[in-house]
This record gives C-alpha cells, sequence and structure tokens, in this order.
C-alpha cells in the first residue's frame, strides 16, 4: 500500500522549523484486532478541544488506494491511536485513543485508481454516555456527583479526571439523562468553593490530560503558559531564532471586540432574576450590577481594569443598572426553611439550591468570558491545551517614529476556550487558538454623562 501513496507525510529528524512535526503513532485498531498504520495515507489530521465542549473530537483525511473501507470493514466500531509532537526522539504527552464514529467526504482523487476520504474521532467517553442513562437520587457537594458520574457510570480512571471541589450539599434527583446531560445539568447550580457565594462558573469539559469540571475562575488563576505575539515575519531562519519564532503569533482575528447589543440581551452588565416560592407564596427579586459585582473584587479577572465605561441613556440609566434588559423567572426554596412547621419537621423540605446566587452570575460570568475573542494561529505546540491563560502581545497601530508601543486594550492575559492542532501531509504543523478575556489592561477614560454635546447626541 505504501509504495501507491501519493501523499507523502514529511517529517523532520528535529524541530529545526517551528512548525515541524512527528507523528509517533497514527494507528487504526479494527474491531477484528487488526492494527494498521495510517502515517503514510495521511492528507491531514485536527484534533479538537473546548471548554464549552463535553469531549475532544477530530478528524483525519486519508488518500486510499487500496480499497481500505472495503479490506477492514469499517463500520463505526474502530479506534484510532494518536500520538504527535515536535520531536521525532522526544517524548510526547499526545498519547491518546479515540473511536471512530463516522466516515464522510469520500470522492475519488485525481483518477480513478485512489480516492480520499475522512475518519472522525471523539472520545469513547461520548458515545458511551449517548447509550446510557442514569436514575439516581444525590445528597452530595456537586463535584462528588461529578466524579460519581465520571468513575461509576462512564468508568473513567480517577487519574484522568480533574474536579474543582464545590460548595453546598445538595439534594438532587437525576431524572433519566445521559451521563454527560446530567452532569450539564448540575453544573448550572455548581459554586466553586473557591469563590463561595460570587461564582457560577464551573464547566465540564475534556482535554488532552483527560476531564475537567472546574471554574472560569480557578482557570484565571492558573500560571500563564506563555507569551505570544504579532510582529513582521522578516526572522531570520536560524536555529537560534527557533525559541523566538515559537511564540510569534503567524495570524489573528477579532471574532468579538464588543457588541453592546449581544451584552444587553445577554444580561452581561446588568440582569433580573424574580424568583417564586411556592411554599411560603412569597418571591424575591434579585439585581446583578456589573460594576458593583467587579469593584467587589472578591473573584478573579484576567486583567486588572474592567471593560464597562457607563453610558447613561435618555431615561437616566447606565448599562450596569438596566436590569431589565435581561429577565429570568425561577422556583426558590430560599426561605422554605424558616417556616415554624418546617423547623419542626426537619429535612422535610430540600436544601437551599442558591438560585438567587447563581443564575445572576453565571449569566453574567459566561458572558464577561467571552468579552472579547480572538482567534490567533501559532506554530505547533502538543503542549497546549484548553484552560490554560496566556499573554498575548499585539502591536498598536498608531504611526510613532520611537519604538512600536502595545496595544493598551487588546494586548493582556487571555483564557484559551478552544485549541485545536492541524497537521498537513506538506509538513506543516499549527495550533490554532481561541483566546478571551473578561477585562483590559488598560482603564477606559469615563463619560461625562453631563456634556451639553454628549445629552445632545443622546436625546436626539
Amino acid at each position: 500500500m505504501e509504495n501507491n501513496q501519493q501523499v507523502p507525510v514529511v517529517e523532520s529528524p528535529g524541530a529545526y522549523y517551528p512548525q515541524d512535526f512527528s507523528i509517533q503513532t497514527l494507528n487504526l485498531l479494527t474491531a477484528s484486532g487488526q492494527r494498521f498504520e495510517l502515517k503514510k495515507l495521511l492528507v491531514e489530521m485536527s484534533y479538537y478541544e473546548d471548554i464549552y465542549s463535553f469531549a475532544a473530537s477530530g478528524y483525519i483525511t486519508l488518500v486510499d488506494a487500496q480499497g481500505f473501507l472495503e479490506l477492514f470493514q469499517l463500520s463505526g466500531n474502530e479506534f484510532i491511536e494518536v500520538n504527535f509532537g515536535k520531536i521525532r526522539t522526544g517524548s510526547n504527552s499526545t498519547d491518546q485513543l479515540f473511536r471512530v464514529y463516522k466516515t464522510s467526504d469520500r470522492k475519488p482523487s485525481g483518477n480513478m485508481n485512489s480516492e480520499v476520504f475522512t475518519l472522525y474521532f471523539c472520545s469513547e467517553e461520548l458515545l458511551l454516555s449517548e447509550q446510557i442513562k442514569i436514575s439516581k437520587s444525590y445528597s452530595m457537594k456537586i463535584s462528588e456527583i461529578v466524579k460519581d458520574i465520571l468513575v461509576d457510570k462512564l468508568k473513567v480512571k480517577e487519574k484522568n479526571t480533574r474536579i474543582e471541589e464545590t460548595t453546598g450539599i445538595y439534594n438532587f434527583i437525576v431524572p433519566r439523562l445521559k451521563p454527560f446531560e446530567a452532569i450539564s445539568w448540575i453544573s448550572q447550580y455548581a459554586r466553586p468553593k473557591l469563590t463561595g457565594t460570587v461564582g457560577a462558573d464551573m464547566l465540564f469539559f475534556e482535554t488532552k490530560d483527560g476531564f475537567n469540571f472546574r471554574s472560569l475562575q480557578s482557570m484565571f488563576k492558573d500560571p500563564i503558559y506563555g507569551t505570544y505575539r504579532y510582529q513582521a515575519k522578516n526572522i531570520e531562519d536560524t536555529i537560534q531564532d527557533f525559541q523566538e519564532k515559537t511564540v510569534t503569533v503567524l495570524d489573528y482575528e477579532f471574532a468579538k471586540t464588543y457588541d453592546a447589543l449581544k451584552d444587553i440581551n445577554a444580561g452581561t452588565f446588568a440582569n433580573k432574576l424574580i424568583t417564586i416560592d411556592t411554599l411560603t407564596r412569597t418571591y424575591k427579586t434579585t439585581d446583578f450590577n456589573y460594576k458593583d459585582y467587579f469593584e467587589k473584587k472578591k473573584t478573579s479577572s484576567l486583567n486588572k481594569n474592567d471593560v464597562l465605561v457607563p453610558l447613561k441613556n435618555r431615561v437616566g440609566k447606565t448599562q450596569n443598572e438596566a436590569y431589565e434588559s435581561r429577565i429570568k423567572v425561577m422556583t426558590s426554596n430560599a426561605t422554605q426553611n424558616d417556616l415554624a412547621y418546617v423547623k419542626e419537621r426537619p429535612g422535610s423540605v430540600a436544601k437551599d439550591v442558591g438560585v438567587e446566587n447563581y443564575i445572576p452570575l453565571r449569566t453574567a460570568q459566561l458572558g464577561l468570558a467571552n468579552y472579547t475573542v480572538v482567534k490567533i494561529t501559532i506554530p505547533g505546540d502538543p503542549g497546549i491545551t484548553a484552560g490554560r491563560t496566556i499573554d498575548f502581545n499585539l502591536l498598536t497601530l498608531k504611526p510613532s517614529t520611537s519604538k512600536k508601543e502595545l496595544d493598551r486594550y487588546y494586548s493582556g492575559t487571555y483564557l484559551i476556550t478552544a485549541v485545536r492542532h492541524i497537521i498537513t501531509s506538506g509538513g506543516a504543523y499549527q495550533t490554532v487558538l481561541e483566546i478571551t478575556k473578561d477585562s483590559s489592561p488598560t482603564a477606559y477614560s469615563q463619560i461625562d454623562n453631563n456634556s451639553p454635546e454628549f445629552r445632545e447626541a443622546i436625546n436626539g
């Protein structure tokens, strides 16, 4: 089969260039127990992880001149072994096993003697989660429930999990939900122990290191993985420049800098929660104000300054005071334990789930985490994962005769929300990162809401 391969994979013996790579393992494990090497058939490989996605996934595009699909009777019961890195003789930490779940994009390649097709893969746990249901009652911390689902129901090895401790004991009855659905549902109620009552930002996701149940706040506190900068591409190709080029951004795109309409509708800066207790026949209103939240500094931010310049509209309200821009209505049990009847019968009602706390905070914190979104392409780096933080240095475009300075508002510390590793048969390895930030390294100038010119513009 190798003699008929038309698109050879080019590998270098070492990491001389930043985009060099080494595929140590790329094997197909068939249902009948056969192991077949795919490296010589590879056109492109893509591996993807995202903090807003339950499981890692990817695809490999192959060129075939031997009837590969027919020969091995591919039917979705196969596995892919993957281990890639930078140096052929080095130790890589990307050794993973995935389940092949789909074949697609099958078409002839140039002549009738070969064809190109794509195998799509994902974690075995994702397929397993789709095949079972959970019906179980719990009375424990949400972090312990997540651990029980992963280890007991999905048989994930505990060493392959990173579960952050949450606060509060909850009574839950999981009503015949798939495991990942159950985790997603209870995650909405979870409050990290790290921030106590001012955090509701727990996320469940998978990276190459395993499954994670972590808060945005704890990710913000992680050590900076590295500093990346976008600069002129005129560095001389020498070994001495290798380290310099590994931190150079090859390309970038701002997918979102600010979107006032979206942020208002999402309740990022202000939102209102109306909770109704049917047992006590009472209701309560909870308002979220971004300025109060940020200035209290009980939670972490990636950079030291907030991103909101309060603009007072014609009815005298700023964005962080417009609570009715996003209204949610939920049932609550916050005051049920105060009833005399309940006090005489301990345990007759469920523990307070903290609706008044987690809904306003989670609404705002998830919106803030994606206030600024950038996609950057860097030389391939197998060690980088979703959930890490980096510094992104973007040079200002302001004309200057002196040395270029950094952009004061869009440089800074970012969270990596998604990672895609792309390896092509031509010999290139690039990593595409989606990075976001909730704050600014430089404070914005404040608006004089009372100036005549400003009031005229607002009032029309």
